[in-house]
């Protein structure tokens, strides 16, 4: 692993706080500045994820210093996926949660240079989602990845706009009524020719899967990756080579994978760090490259004390 990957650094963006539950971070990258989007919370016993969640947004220039805003989205918040599908605009996609009670998604658009004041609540009557995963653009129109039920049938939903991001539709489900394993967790990027898909399963062995579309409505039959994992959220390097970081359930402890690839049917994965808390306490990621083959990864991580926090680390590949 030591001949292809390197650890240059390791760098805390929100440190460990008492009470505290800092959780779901994810990264846009726009020019020399790194834009990121987290969900904070206070420890509660009663629920997984803490309670009165919050959605907060950290900027860098130089990975060292980290500005951090709060936005006004504090409605028992869950989610906090940022996107940067084309252009200097971004895209924050939050979710007001109660466990059976709500599940109310929202997206906001904003310029790079201001922060989330309005969000847009996202609903429709035939489906019930969470968004994961990274807004795409092309030819005009925004697709972003979701998973729930739509339409009685459980599975990755493909939302989409063709105003930038005004009003959206459901375009497509990944797999069909009845497919098992349920798939849920998806992130999509766009190759030369085809789209890809990874996502994980809903069942207790968590592998992830693959599958491509020319169109982003007709999809292959999902393949079984052989890892297994939570949380796939993958890109595209400069050098077409294809990258996504994982909840990485492979080893004796719970942590953050990678994986690459140049054609997304063969993997090769490598353990970023382990931590020693519970399982859901940690290990959702995001990435982006801020050299050639050089990667700045974002995730939280926790030990005993399940306090998570935010941490990142700098990987040559």
């Amino acid at each position: 692993m030591n001949n292809i990957i390197k650890v240059i650094d390791k760098i805390i963006l929100s440190k460990k706080e008492h009470g505290k539950y800092k959780a779901f971070p994810t990264i846009v990258k726009i020019d020399d500045e790194i834009v990121a989007a987290y969900r904070e919370g206070l420890l509660d016993s009663a629920k997984p994820h803490g309670s009165n969640g919050c959605v907060k947004i950290l900027k860098s220039r130089d990975l060292s210093r980290w500005d951090e805003t709060e936005t006004p989205f504090c409605d028992n918040e869950l989610d906090a996926v940022i996107s940067r599908p084309f252009g200097d605009y971004l895209f924050l996609a939050t979710r007001s949660y109660e466990y059976r009670k709500r599940n109310d998604v929202y997206i906001s658009k904003f310029k790079a240079d201001e922060l989330p004041t309005k969000r847009t609540l996202i609903k429709f009557d035939n489906a019930d989602f969470t968004m994961f995963g990274h807004i795409i653009e092309n030819d005009g129109v925004l697709t972003a990845p979701a998973y729930g039920i739509c339409d009685g049938i459980d599975s990755p939903i493909l939302l989409s706009s063709d105003n930038f991001g005004q009003t959206w539709n459901i375009k497509s489900l990944i797999t069909p009524k009845g497919h098992k394993p349920v798939l849920n967790e998806t992130s999509i990027v766009m190759l030369d020719d085809k789209f890809l898909a990874i996502m994980r399963s809903q069942e207790p062995s968590y592998n992830l899967y693959c599958a491509f579309s020319e169109d982003l409505i007709n999809w292959s039959k999902p393949k079984n990756l052989g890892i297994s994992g939570h949380a796939p959220m993958i890109g595209k390097l400069d050098d077409g080579r294809i990258v996504f970081v994982f909840r990485d359930l492979n080893d004796s402890f719970p942590g953050v994978g990678l994986a690459i690839s140049k054609d997304g049917l063969k993997w090769d994965r490598f353990n970023i760090c382990h931590y020693t808390g519970n399982l859901y306490n940690g290990g959702y990621a995001d990435f982006v490259e801020i050299e050639p083959n050089v990667l700045f990864i974002v995730y939280y991580t926790c030990d005993e004390d399940n306090e998570p926090w935010i941490e990142g680390k700098v990987i040559k590949i």
